[in-house]
C-alpha cells in the first residue's frame, strides 16, 4: 500500500503524536510537536478539498461577475471582468488554481463595492446581486474552515 496526500499526513501527525510527544524533552517541545500536529491536519484537510473547493468557487465567482458585467456601468471595471472571465487557470495545479482564485477574489472585492455603491444609490439591481455576493462569502468562509477539533 502507498500511502497518498491526506491519508499519508495523517500518519505523520499519529506519529508524532503517539510517539514523538510522548518523548519530548519538555514541555516547549511537546507543545512545538502538538502544533505541528495541528498545522499538518489542517495541510491534510486543505489536501483533500483544495481542488473541488477552487473549482466549485471559480464557477460561482464567474456567475456572479458575469451578472455584474451586465448591470454594472463603470465601463473599466466591465473590461476587467471580461478579461478575467477570459484567463482560466493553466492547468488543474493547486499554484495555478489558487492564482485564479486570488485574482477572483480581489475583482469581487471591487465589484462587490461597486454593487454597495449601486444599492446605496437607489439602482433596483444592486440589492439582488448584493445578496449573492453576500452568499457566496459566506460559503466561501464555510469552505474554508477548519476541523481542528482534537
Amino acid at each position: 500500500m502507498i500511502p497518498r496526500g491526506s491519508e499519508a499526513i495523517g500518519h505523520l501527525i499519529t506519529r508524532i503524536a503517539t510517539d514523538l510527544i510522548p518523548q519530548a524533552p519538555n514541555a516547549y517541545a511537546a507543545t512545538d510537536l502538538g502544533y505541528f500536529t495541528i498545522l499538518l491536519s489542517m495541510v491534510a484537510q486543505d489536501y483533500e478539498r483544495a481542488a473541488d473547493v477552487f473549482v466549485t468557487e471559480d464557477a460561482e465567482i464567474s456567475a456572479i461577475l458575469r451578472k455584474a458585467a451586465g448591470v454594472l456601468e463603470d465601463r473599466a471595471l466591465q473590461t476587467r471582468i471580461a478579461e478575467t472571465l477570459d484567463n482560466k487557470a493553466a492547468s488543474l495545479r493547486l499554484s495555478d488554481l489558487t492564482a485564479r482564485s486570488d485574482m477572483l477574489l480581489k475583482l469581487l472585492i471591487d465589484v462587490h463595492a461597486a454593487v454597495e455603491a449601486a444599492e446605496a444609490a437607489g439602482a433596483g439591481w444592486a440589492p439582488a446581486l448584493n445578496a449573492d455576493i453576500w452568499r457566496f462569502l459566506e460559503a466561501h468562509v464555510a469552505r474554508q474552515a477548519y476541523d481542528v477539533n482534537f
